[in-house]
């Protein structure tokens, strides 16, 4: 089920009849009108039934009206204080009428209290309390999104919680952006087979009960997995590639996918979601052109799409890191970072292979930089030991490619970077010997 909600209310609890049977009816979740069992406020009390009350739900309406002595029922500002050390602020949705004037305490700051028409029709109060409460579920993950992926069982307590008998943890809006973050995850971590089995379950389970964005969510999850699942390996010195039929596959989905994002002036689930598909189709793009069976033509033109979702996807960058959720979470230190570094290599090979040395160099510069920020922001312990060594390897792979391919590179530079890899390789090889990349990296360190 969804969100248990517990409304809460002052002088009558007619209007909360009328948005518990909105909500129940039309929207599938579950009510409890804060009271004794008849909801008569001549007994309602904040003792034992209330507090049980709060502590069986997952959000809280509250809707300030005054009393026929014109005042605000103490009762409900207790409500109000235990709701919000419950649930916190982003779960808690405070009301009153436009043209009611409703005495707050001075230490009270009347902004958190939205005023809503109540004109147009005797439900008219009601339904603009349902309507902003449903807008208040469309919120911003309030978390850094690498903090999240490091702790992915965060997000897989969300998704198992979601419709369970003790209640959701998080809006449908909300765990649709969970689900894009713990797809990240699940390839980071290589947890691909484990999350795809989990996210198959819940949709078996409950598809019919989804909203869109959680819909588009899961569905772009499956696809990528199908993606990552479908990889093959062209042996020791080639690179991984995708056949024919699984890029064809996968690009259909996601050409569709991409035209299901409905922009909103609320959440940011659209952003995030718009920037993980055009990566994934830069990534698609270049697997499928590391298909060595494929005509040179062929490969130039998918060198070509990598390229254009790849400049797509750092458009789509730049509006993302522009909203608030964004800057308030230092997201831009830790996913955005990393999903630059992505676009920025894959942008290097498909200059590199189209021959544009130009804009190759400057996009192997850019990569080089944002792998540096990454090992050197996430170092000491801050994350998961096999995400830092990932974030490592990536920047000796990044550091060879750069020394390898810009010319002019003063040779005492080369000389000492040649010495800090010698060092990482000496740290790590006894624990991962037979890993493919390190070999690259061991390689050139023998040639120079």
């Amino acid at each position: 089920m969804k969100d248990k909600i517990f409304i809460a209310w002052s002088g009558s609890n007619g209007e909360a009849l009328k948005v518990k049977s909105i909500l129940e009816s039309k929207f599938n979740y579950v009510c409890c009108i804060g009271g004794n069992a008849d909801n008569s406020s001549r007994y309602s009390s904040v003792g034992d039934t209330v507090i049980q009350q709060i502590k069986e739900c997952n959000q809280a309406i509250v809707i300030f009206q005054n009393r026929a002595d014109g005042a605000v029922s103490n009762n409900l500002f207790f409500e109000l204080g235990y709701v919000l050390a419950m649930y916190g602020t982003k779960k808690v949705h405070c009301v009153k009428r436009k043209n009611e004037k409703v005495v707050l305490p001075s230490d009270f700051d009347n902004s958190f209290v939205e005023p809503l028409d109540d004109e147009g029709g005797e439900n008219a109060f009601a339904d603009g309390i349902v309507e902003y409460f449903m807008g208040r579920q469309k919120m911003s993950i309030n978390d850094n999104k690498m903090y999240l992926i490091n702790n992915r069982y965060l997000m897989h307590d969300k998704l198992m919680a979601h419709y369970s008998e003790s209640g959701s943890k998080c809006s449908d809006y909300e765990l649709a952006q969970y689900v894009l973050f713990y797809m990240q995850a699940a390839h980071m971590f290589g947890d691909v087979k484990k999350i795809q089995k989990e996210i198959e379950e819940f949709k078996q389970k409950h598809n019919f009960e989804f909203s869109p964005e959680l819909s588009l969510a899961v569905n772009l999850c499956l696809s990528f997995f199908e993606l990552l699942l479908g990889i093959k390996s062209g042996g020791e010195n080639s690179e991984v590639y995708i056949d024919k039929n699984t890029y064809w596959e996968f690009r259909s989905d996601y050409m569709h996918y991409l035209k299901q994002i409905v922009p909103d002036d609320l959440g940011i689930f659209d952003e995030w979601a718009e920037v993980f598909i055009y990566d994934h189709l830069n990534f698609a793009s270049m697997l499928f052109a590391n298909n060595e069976t494929l005509p040179a033509e062929m490969r130039q033109k998918l060198y070509g799409a990598c390229a254009e979702y790849a400049l797509r996807c750092l458009d789509s960058i730049a509006v993302l890191e522009k909203a608030a959720p964004c800057k308030e979470n230092n997201d831009e230190i830790g996913l955005i970072s990393l999903l630059r570094a992505y676009i920025y290599r894959n942008l290097f090979v498909a200059k590199q292979q189209l021959g544009e040395r130009e804009e190759a160099e400057k996009w192997l510069g850019l990569t080089l930089k944002e792998r540096s920020s990454l090992k050197n922001n996430f170092g000491k312990g801050t994350i998961d030991t096999q995400l830092y060594n990932n974030f490592r390897m990536e920047y000796y792979l990044a550091l060879v490619d750069y020394l390898s391919y810009m010319q002019d590179v003063d040779e005492f530079e080369v000389d000492m970077y040649r010495s800090e890899m010698v060092d990482y390789l000496h740290s790590v090889r006894n624990d991962d010997s037979e890993n493919v990349y390190l070999k690259q990296i061991a390689y050139w360190c023998d040639k120079r």
